[in-house]
């Protein structure tokens, strides 16, 4: 029979294998295309029907990144790790420290997001933001869609799995794992994407366990979404 912290590092790693499957397959926009793409999938469909589309899709994508990575681990801290969600990084932490990486992180990553907004490689995978920079509203409408993904994204891995791999594991192999993670997620995206996930992932790590809360990072990231979209919006 399974000690009982068997049992929870059974539960935890299962959780890990089981969500990141469940978002690459049935969280994924890919899978919303299988189920709604024969609606418009006739050379009639309209631009606007093909962004309102398009807008669905994404929201659908975001709202399962946050029902999956934010919604589920949280349970399983609460009920099966029996933890507190501040063991997880959600609180404020050092957030002198955190506020200060965070403005120095958007200062510095705005001309790499700016200069790749320019290839062809990120305009034809967010063909969604010249929908969204059409108007303000619609662009702040968009950003607060964009919200929910960054909220599971960093609660999933840089949190769930980062800070209870810390706790087990130590900071070396706490850092490998979601940065691991994250970059085989980002197969598929740009190339810059990919090689920004490898890169920022151990950086972000760093600062969320500096920092001790995920609040910092999250921010920082839905900065990149948010900047992004609007410079391959305007581009």
């Amino acid at each position: 029979m399974l000690k009982d912290l068997d049992k929870k590092e059974l539960i935890f790693w299962g959780s890990i294998l089981l969500l990141c499957t469940l978002k690459i397959t049935v969280g994924d926009v890919s899978f919303y295309d299988k189920l709604f793409l024969v609606r418009i999938s006739s050379t009639e469909a309209s631009d606007s029907i093909l962004g309102v589309y398009n807008w669905e899709r994404w929201s659908y994508h975001f709202f399962s990144t946050f029902v999956l990575f934010a919604v589920i681990p949280a349970i399983i801290v609460k009920t099966v790790l029996k933890k507190s969600l501040k063991d997880v990084g959600i609180c404020l932490g050092d957030w002198k420290f955190g506020l200060s990486a965070f403005i120095i992180l958007c200062i510095v990553a705005a001309y790499p997001v700016y200069n790749s907004s320019f290839s062809e490689e990120h305009m034809a995978f967010y063909p969604l933001t010249t929908l969204a920079t059409k108007t303000p509203l619609l662009f702040f409408l968009w950003s607060l869609t964009y919200l929910p993904h960054y909220i599971g994204w960093e609660l999933f891995f840089r949190g769930y799995i980062g800070f209870e791999s810390k706790s087990r594991y130590g900071t070396v192999v706490a850092t490998a794992i979601p940065t691991l993670l994250t970059t085989l997620m980002h197969i598929g995206k740009p190339s810059g994407e990919l090689w920004g996930a490898l890169i920022l992932g151990i950086i972000m790590s760093a600062i969320t366990f500096r920092s001790r809360s995920i609040l910092w990072i999250l921010l920082f990231h839905w900065y990149l979404g948010i900047l992004n979209s609007y410079f391959c919006g305007v581009a």
